[in-house]
């Protein structure tokens, strides 16, 4: 359907500042919400995205920013990076190593399941916990201060039986909710250092070029050592050189001291346990993770291969179609990359695992035209 060149410049203007990116396309239900509320307004829709740009009503720009996000999230999403959190938070690990709560950041956190579901496994651990999350959407962030949150059928499993009504009032007091952007001066709103930092889902909106600022960005925020945990399939994006890979797909951890430059690049006797194993394993069945793994060690064609039995035995696999495109720009074969993230856009998100799939072929198509052939 062809766009009205005038609407798209006028949401551009009002909404990429306030998101910290321009998408290659705005959702159906922002075109939507703007159709209704024009036809009420007896305006154009490019006229009432002026008007609420210029008025000093909050509610219409909070509708307009909810319209343009999609804030798919669940309840202990990827259960596994959970599992390693609490692990990584008891005992000597992160918790003991200075006095007071442990600080966790949620970026990016929509309606707060997630920031939840950390200062839960953190209360589940014995440890005390203070959590922050921050989302550009104000609608989101009222229901996540509400604790009134939607069942999601769709993204993860249901929400746990004591969260079915309202979440506790005792696990609400553990978290606070702020309207932020992920781009702006002070995205954690000087409530960190945080000993983790969660953004999951998030950076795949933002074209690669913009991610390793967006990272350094994150990565002041942590304490040494500290953790910054992406989705599996963000883990092989481009990293700032303070940050080091961890031993899973979307662990990232931020260097200690002066002897520890970057996890990435130390030798296999310094980094985290578990990275040097991940690195020199050989290849199991064929997998998504493990080729994530593969990639985040920098072995490319590697992940190529295993990728390619994936891909045999599932041609519509939409996470492996996507990782073969990052694994081939990695080795520089910019044809086959732009040809492989064509392929995630005919891919089906209904067999999506673990990611968010829309999000997903936004990027493919992103990455897709920045390959495209100028000529």
């Amino acid at each position: 359907m062809r766009r009205d060149p005038l609407l798209e410049r006028a949401l551009e203007r009002l909404l990429s500042p306030r998101l910290g990116h321009a998408p290659s396309r705005w959702p159906e239900t922002l075109y939507l919400h703007l159709r209704e509320r024009a036809v009420a307004s007896g305006q154009t829709e490019a006229e009432y995205v002026e008007r609420v740009g210029q008025g000093s009503e909050a509610a219409p720009l909070a509708m307009l920013l909810d319209a343009a996000t999609i804030g798919h999230t669940a309840a202990y999403r990827h259960p596994e990076q959970f599992e390693r959190l609490r692990r990584a938070i008891t005992g000597a690990g992160l918790a003991g190593r200075r006095p007071g709560p442990l600080r966790i950041w949620c970026a990016g956190c929509s309606t707060g399941e997630e920031a939840y579901s950390a200062a839960e496994c953190a209360e589940a651990a014995g440890v005390d916990a203070a959590v922050l999350g921050t989302d550009v959407n104000p609608v989101a962030i009222a229901v996540a201060r509400s604790g009134l949150l939607p069942q999601r059928s769709a993204v993860g499993a249901p929400l746990p039986a004591a969260w079915a009504g309202r979440v506790p009032e005792a696990l609400r007091r553990r978290v606070r909710f702020e309207v932020a952007s992920l781009t702006a001066a002070q995205p954690a709103l000087g409530a960190g250092p945080f000993d983790v930092i969660f953004c999951r889902n998030v950076l795949i909106y933002f074209e690669r070029e913009q991610v390793p600022r967006l990272l350094a960005r994150l990565a002041a925020e942590l304490v040494p050592g500290g953790y910054l945990i992406l989705s599996p399939a963000e883990g092989i994006l481009p990293l700032p050189p303070e940050l080091g890979r961890g031993p899973a797909p979307g662990w990232l951890q931020l260097a200690e001291g002066d002897d520890a430059a970057a996890v990435e690049s130390a030798p296999p006797s310094r980094r985290a346990p578990g990275a040097a194993a991940a690195e020199s394993a050989p290849a199991q069945a064929p997998g998504v993770e493990e080729a994530a793994r593969l990639l985040s060690a920098g072995r490319a064609a590697d992940a190529e291969q295993v990728l390619s039995r994936l891909l045999n035995a599932d041609p519509d696999h939409l996470e492996g179609w996507f990782l073969l495109g990052e694994a081939l720009l990695a080795r520089g074969e910019r044809a086959q990359a732009r040809a492989a993230f064509l392929r995630v856009l005919r891919c089906s998100t209904g067999g999506a695992r673990g990611v968010d799939a829309e999000a997903l072929r936004r990027a493919a198509a992103r990455r897709a035209e920045a390959l495209r052939d100028p000529r």
